[in-house]
């Protein structure tokens, strides 16, 4: 029986999609990063997170995770801590400002709940104390697991002097 032109097309079709998808496969277990990882069994980095939108904090709150889990596919011990400095306090309270809740109310849950997760892998957390001042958060609020410290920029050189990598999470 002759296949109509309709049937050549959609198995062509379902064929590329196919051979696109093996591809991709593929290529996705060659992606590594032995190069840069070579030789290294631990990594002590910190991110210094000043983000002004709670939207795109979470982002980088879920790439940090990632991060996480890329560190230890290549075979690298990782040692994470954050350090939120300037606005980001605004979004890491269990009791934030009215405005900020108005704005962002269903993201502060997410972002919450990210925090609690990076908690529970390990990720240790702090808080700049001068920022919680001039953005009028309570340290008595912040979320579990996040402690307030003095300075922030006192911890980023702190740890960087420690031997932690800055890895910098600005607007």
């Amino acid at each position: 029986m002759l296949m109509t032109r309709y049937m050549r097309l959609t198995l062509l079709a379902f064929f590329i999609l196919l051979s696109g998808f093996f591809s991709q496969q593929v290529v996705a277990k060659e992606l590594n990063n032995e190069e840069a990882m070579n030789g290294l069994k631990t990594m002590h980095v910190i991110y210094d997170i000043r983000k002004s939108n709670p939207k795109a904090m979470l982002v980088y709150l879920k790439g940090i995770e990632s991060n996480r889990a890329n560190l230890i596919k290549e075979g690298v011990e990782p040692h994470q801590r954050i350090i939120f400095i300037a606005s980001a306090v605004k979004f890491i309270t269990t009791k934030p400002a009215e405005d900020v809740e108005l704005e962002y109310g269903p993201v502060l849950d997410d972002v919450a709940a990210q925090i609690e997760k990076l908690v529970s892998l390990g990720v240790k957390m702090e808080v700049c104390s001068a920022a919680t001042r001039a953005f009028n958060v309570d340290n008595d609020t912040l979320l579990p697991g996040i402690k307030a410290v003095r300075s922030g920029f006192l911890s980023v050189m702190g740890w960087q002097a420690q031997g932690y990598s800055l890895v910098p999470v600005y607007d």
